[in-house]
């Protein structure tokens, strides 16, 4: 599970780096939501996830597109590189690619979800211009969204097969 708490390094980042650095990793928790998708397709798991995978990936994709515009009206056109860790150093993606277990792939976009909405809270921290801080609401409520529907498939599909997993107790 991700360590929410882990991930206080961000709010010591200036809100010009940090914004370089999510804007990174929100194309890639794209690709990983277009990885999880082909993942569950071939776990043979039903359409609800794959779709929810997909729409999460477009979602991701324009929350990238939103933020990039931000920074150019914000701070200029070149968004610099920023280290720092991946989306797979801060969830536990990492170890999916042997996992063929639905709960697995639903709890990692869980945690993807989590990190995210962690990350616009910090970011709406950071500034004092209204309606930035109101984008980074909106972007994290949306994010937060995204986590119940994403219970939602866990509860749905933990009732169908009337299995529980240990840890995934919604």
């Amino acid at each position: 599970m991700v360590d929410l708490e882990g991930l206080s390094f961000l709010e010591g980042l200036p809100m010009r780096e940090l914004l370089a650095y999510w804007i990174s990793l929100e194309g890639d928790k794209a690709l990983l939501y277009e990885k999880l998708s082909e993942k569950a397709k071939g776990m043979e798991i039903e359409g609800a996830v794959c779709d929810m995978f997909k729409l999460l990936s477009q979602e991701a994709r324009q929350h990238e597109k939103k933020l990039r515009a931000l920074y150019v009206g914000e701070f200029g056109v070149e968004i610099p590189a920023v280290s720092g860790p991946s989306l797979e150093e801060l969830s536990d993606i990492r170890g999916l690619e042997s996992e063929n277990d639905v709960f697995a792939v639903l709890k990692c976009a869980l945690e993807l979800e989590e990190v995210a909405e962690r990350v616009y809270s910090i970011l709406a921290g950071k500034t004092d211009d209204e309606t930035v801080r109101a984008i980074f609401s909106y972007l994290g409520s949306t994010e937060r969204l995204h986590e119940r529907a994403v219970e939602s498939l866990i509860r749905d599909y933990d009732y169908r097969n009337g299995v529980r997993k240990k840890g995934m107790e919604a």
